[in-house]
């Protein structure tokens, strides 16, 4: 269990979301479970501390107005209050660059640091949160959440890496974006690709607490074309058992401009024709707008298919067994399957979202789709959700006493 900082900056509103929905956002990966983070915002140039907690496990919700910043999302436990201390003190074990050592990308603090900070939450303790006023300084398209830079000169820059060398990013090896040949080709293509790395991609989704059933024509609704003229058939199934003991289905669509698609009007026109169309479905074949027996029979149709294909593959029936016992102790054995299957149609009444890996999707394109999506209502009024991940295919430049020639990143 490492000690780490959270800066929200001046983000006074990102620190108070953090609080009330108990979830904490990261801009890197190295955080870890039960880390212990003490959560600070700054006011008049001071970085002050107001809270302290630990990772619990990984989730998906980013409820910040920025989201698309945090790589990395935790719930949050043992939450304490304090009252609002300054964080100065920790230059007398960090020195002139304290803040780059132990603010900026919420590095693990020392041991004599921890105990330092720890002490000094101790004595500023209390029972309730404590608020501060503050002015928000953050703009709708620039919200930081990192202590602000500090003023570096030129001539420091050697100094401060021989004083704090975790400060410097160290390049494993240099590497050039090239294409997928498209979205299904067996060595080159992104569904292949991303279907054997999903969980290396997506550590949002823990394996233990996740199905991947990656068939492409398992599912298909029993809805007419009439909404886009397109049919309703995702590349992949996803079902999550989240913190909060409830299930959430995704539907993902994989689609791929690669090498047959270069031109921006060739990938505009398919994303106008094609994609969005292909969503939309997706999202209208669980909505209000689609005529209850018609919903109905797929969400029995999908259920049964998730049953039987879970049940032939012991490591995935295992996997069930324990989320049905962790949302009902007690249960016997010979109705945890009657027990998921209620689960899953609740999920599909209120859970549903439509996640579309891609190798390309601008911010304004990602917003568009989700409005379109979200305007889909589903069967307790709760909106479809939208989730989004571009996946490039990079290619070695320079790597270091290593074979592998690719990777694969994922935003």
């Amino acid at each position: 269990m490492a000690t780490r900082t959270l800066h929200c900056s001046n983000n006074y509103e990102n620190y108070d979301i953090c609080l009330d929905k108990l979830i904490a956002g990261f801009g890197h990966r190295g955080p870890l479970p039960n880390d212990k983070i003490y959560l600070v915002v700054k006011k008049d140039r001071k970085s002050l501390c107001g809270a302290r907690f630990e990772l619990d496990t990984i989730t998906d919700e980013r409820p910040w107005e920025d989201s698309d910043r945090y790589v990395l999302c935790y719930t949050i436990k043992n939450v304490e209050f304090c009252e609002f201390f300054d964080l100065e003190f920790l230059s007398e074990v960090g020195g002139n660059y304290w803040t780059l050592k132990y603010l900026q990308g919420s590095k693990a603090f020392d041991e004599v640091a921890q105990k330092l900070l720890d002490e000094e939450f101790n004595r500023h303790r209390c029972d309730k949160r404590q608020y501060l006023k503050i002015e928000s300084k953050k703009s709708k398209n620039n919200l930081n959440t990192e202590p602000d830079e500090e003023e570096i000169s030129d001539d420091e820059i050697e100094e401060i890496i021989k004083e704090i060398p975790e400060a410097e990013i160290k390049i494993m090896g240099t590497f050039q974006t090239i294409n997928f040949q498209n979205e299904t080709d067996k060595f080159k293509g992104l569904e292949i690709l991303v279907n054997k790395n999903f969980f290396n991609l997506f550590t949002n989704y823990r394996p233990d607490r996740t199905i991947l059933i990656a068939k492409n024509r398992l599912f298909k609704t029993h809805q007419s074309d009439d909404i886009t003229g397109i049919s309703a058939i995702p590349d992949a199934l996803l079902i999550s058992f989240d913190a909060k003991n409830k299930l959430q289905i995704s539907l993902v669509e994989y689609e791929c401009y690669g090498d047959g698609k270069t031109r921006a009007s060739e990938k505009s026109k398919y994303l106008n024709s094609h994609i969005i169309p292909q969503l939309m479905q997706f999202a209208s074949s669980f909505s209000i707008i689609t005529d209850k027996s018609i919903r109905d029979k797929t969400k029995k149709d999908w259920i049964n298919k998730i049953v039987e294909y879970t049940s032939a593959d012991k490591e995935l029936s295992d996997r069930i067994d324990s989320w049905v016992k962790e949302m009902k102790p007690d249960i016997s054995t010979r109705a945890i399957i009657s027990h998921f299957e209620k689960e899953l149609l609740e999920a599909f009444e209120s859970n549903i979202h439509i996640f579309l890996v891609i190798d390309e999707l601008s911010y304004e394109q990602k917003e568009t789709i989700k409005n379109i999506i979200t305007s889909f209502k589903v069967e307790n009024g709760n909106s479809a959700v939208f989730d989004a991940s571009v996946v490039k295919l990079v290619q070695k430049i320079t790597f270091t006493n290593q074979d592998y020639e690719y990777a694969l990143t994922a935003q």
